[in-house]
């Protein structure tokens, strides 16, 4: 019997790993496709983002109408080839893994309403992200302005991140001068041992990476390591958790003047 106590939870586990995507949305997305709207809700009619950490991209998908009626375009990336894989699948049979017809309002010709790649932020050459998948050969060096992104969003993302302050620096390069960083996360209201041992296990129970616990406070830090924004809002999400313990959060990020 001792064996079956070993063997049915390695199996369990295989399981979700085989179907880790579908878990992801089943768990995440619920609450994340709220993120999603505040933040498309906040954008200019036109922007271009860059959305770090995608993930499935269904919570995207399923503000699909927010998009098309701002003219967003969105090009995403994530670690997970598994993610990504999904992602493709569900931005293609939401007709957005496409470039928008020639003449569209708010997009390039040959701009992709949406489109992922499997890469990590902390990975070299990611220039070529500002550039269209039409485009055969992209130019080294500096990305010129009007190429680069209008906004980067990190969903969840930031702190599930080795190193959040170098991933903030990383994206300084393909944004804007003008341009912002949204982030939604939940975070915890104050540290709690118990939670901080626990909720960097729950990948190997769920198969999502949840990162490290994280308050508010942990958040500050973070941005003040990487010593590139400031912080121009930091709101509750409507709708989202806000409890005794922990509340989803929205904070908009600018460059500093000597770090554009």
């Amino acid at each position: 019997m001792l064996w079956l106590l070993l063997v049915i939870p390695a199996l369990l586990l295989m399981i979700l790993r085989l179907f880790a995507a579908d878990v992801y949305d089943a768990v995440i997305v619920w609450m994340t496709a709220r993120w999603y709207q505040v933040v498309f809700q906040r954008l200019q009619r036109g922007n271009r983002i860059l959305d770090v950490g995608i993930g499935t991209a269904t919570a995207l998908v399923k503000n699909k109408a927010e998009l098309l009626d701002r003219h967003l375009s969105v090009v995403g990336i994530d670690y997970e080839a598994a993610y990504v894989r999904k992602a493709e699948a569900v931005l293609k049979e939401a007709d957005l893994w496409r470039p928008a017809p020639d003449g569209t309002e708010g997009y390039r010709p040959g701009e992709f309403y949406c489109r992922v790649l499997e890469r990590s932020i902390y990975d070299e050459g990611l220039s070529e992200l500002c550039y269209e998948a039409s485009d055969k050969e992209k130019p080294k060096g500096a990305v010129p302005e009007d190429l680069r992104f209008d906004a980067v969003y990190f969903s969840g993302s930031l702190t599930v991140m080795p190193d959040p302050p170098s991933a903030l620096k990383a994206v300084l390069p393909l944004m804007k001068r003008d341009g912002q960083i949204f982030i939604t996360q939940t975070f915890q209201k104050k540290h709690s041992p118990l939670m901080a041992f626990i909720k960097p296990l729950m990948k190997y129970i769920t198969t999502i990476d949840f990162g490290q616990l994280t308050t508010e406070d942990d958040l500050a830090r973070i941005i003040a390591e990487a010593d590139c924004f400031e912080t121009v809002e930091n709101e509750a999400i409507s709708g989202s958790i806000n409890n005794h313990l922990q509340t989803a959060r929205l904070v908009i990020l600018k460059a500093k003047p000597k770090a554009k």
